[in-house]
């Protein structure tokens, strides 16, 4: 999944928690984003590593920065949404 369909994802599970429905979001979904997200920054890292050009490092360390945004969110959203009900 691309970064763009993760944020989707994410902003959308946001939108849900500020309209209430916060119930509705399954905890495991929002750690499938957060465990996509870190794929993609280990990735990112290991690109600009081995990357030469001064340009697509630039772009590399913006999309870095991004992910660890989404990140930041998707752990936040862990925390509002509370622990897993138990059965």
């Amino acid at each position: 999944m691309g970064l763009k369909k993760i944020s989707e994802k994410l902003d959308s599970y946001l939108g849900r928690l500020e309209d209430g429905k916060a119930a509705k979001i399954e905890r495991s979904h929002v750690e499938k984003v957060i465990d996509k997200l870190k794929a993609k920054q280990t990735l990112l890292q290991e690109e600009i590593r081995d990357t030469e050009k001064p340009s697509k490092i630039e772009r590399l360390k913006s999309k870095l920065s991004t992910v660890g945004e989404q990140i930041e969110r998707a752990e936040w959203l862990l925390e509002k949404i509370g622990p897993e009900p138990s059965n």
